[in-house]
């Protein structure tokens, strides 16, 4: 395949997964890999406009290809990438932010976290991508590219002032990472933060802090590492089970193949019996709150940190 029509085959979702146009572009990596830099840089500068057709799916797929190129130059375009408005990344990445994007990160910045920090402590950043970016550095730690010291360290500052104290995902998720991470010297911020109503009860329980640091180091460590799955290897793993490829390509080639790629080793997908709920959308239960502010995290009784 030439690499226009490469690009082609992944700009559109046309039902299937396109693992012939995905491979072509692995094997012309060198040659490709300016066109998928151009395609990130493009979609943070608004240069491509919206059509009817549907969503535009070269971005995404250039951020997950140039992932598992370890493409460090990308790193500073999907950084700028995340600073763009909720509404135009849902429709460019999608479920992305929160599933995939701690991984993306990862495996572009070389352990460079400076332009992570710069997302995490910036309030008009979106929530759940600061919340990504925080996930980000545990996939780092995880792979040997942080030591984990320096990470909790930096949580610590996030805890104590570099984070604006009025509540967000953000302290959700810092709080959750700095559990599975084993920061037991954070115990006492992670129950400041409750008492000030910077943490929802519902998203992860006092009761749940204080199991996770009664248990031994590295059982939470090993569940934490096992969790974070790691730097983008294989794209056609990581993508072609996707919900969204429900009509396979009809061509005996591939068949057998994308079957044996359509979901990574030991991942467990959900029945739906209910419509997905967008995470801007009002919320099913009536409350007349957006669902991410209401049911998506949930809210539990109170409960005490105890520090250890």
């Amino acid at each position: 395949m030439e690499i226009d029509d490469i690009l082609g085959e992944l700009s559109r979702n046309r039902g299937y997964f396109p693992i012939d146009a995905v491979s072509a572009a692995i094997e012309m990596r060198d040659e490709i890999t300016p066109r998928l830099l151009q395609a990130i840089k493009d979609a943070s500068c608004h240069v491509r406009e919206p059509k009817d057709d549907g969503p535009y799916f070269l971005p995404l797929y250039s951020m997950y290809l140039l992932a598992q190129f370890r493409e460090q130059s990308a790193y500073p375009l999907i950084i700028e990438l995340c600073r763009l408005p909720r509404e135009t990344l849902d429709d460019l990445l999608g479920d992305t932010i929160t599933e995939g994007l701690p991984r993306l990160i990862a495996s572009v910045c070389d352990g460079n976290v400076a332009l992570i920090k710069s997302v995490v402590e910036d309030p008009s950043v979106d929530e759940y991508v600061r919340g990504s970016a925080i996930r980000s550095f545990a996939v780092l730690v995880h792979m040997g590219m942080l030591p984990r010291s320096d990470v909790i360290a930096y949580f610590a500052e996030l805890f104590r002032g570099k984070l604006e104290k009025e509540y967000s995902h953000v302290w959700d998720v810092l709080a959750s990472e700095a559990v599975d991470l084993y920061a037991k010297t954070l115990v006492d911020d992670i129950s400041g933060a409750y008492e000030a109503g910077l943490l929802l009860p519902g998203y992860m329980q006092p009761r749940e802090v204080n199991e996770a640091f009664a248990m031994p180091e590295e059982k939470v460590l090993s569940r934490s590492r096992e969790h974070c799955r790691g730097l983008i290897s294989d794209v056609v793993k990581e993508m072609g089970w996707w919900s969204c490829f429900k009509r396979k390509k009809e061509t005996r080639k591939h068949s057998s193949q994308s079957q044996q790629l359509m979901r990574p080793d030991n991942q467990v997908l959900a029945v739906r019996t209910a419509p997905k709920v967008g995470r801007n959308a009002p919320c099913p239960c009536g409350s007349g709150k957006k669902f991410k502010k209401c049911c998506e995290t949930g809210r539990g009784a109170s409960e005490t940190v105890v520090p250890i």
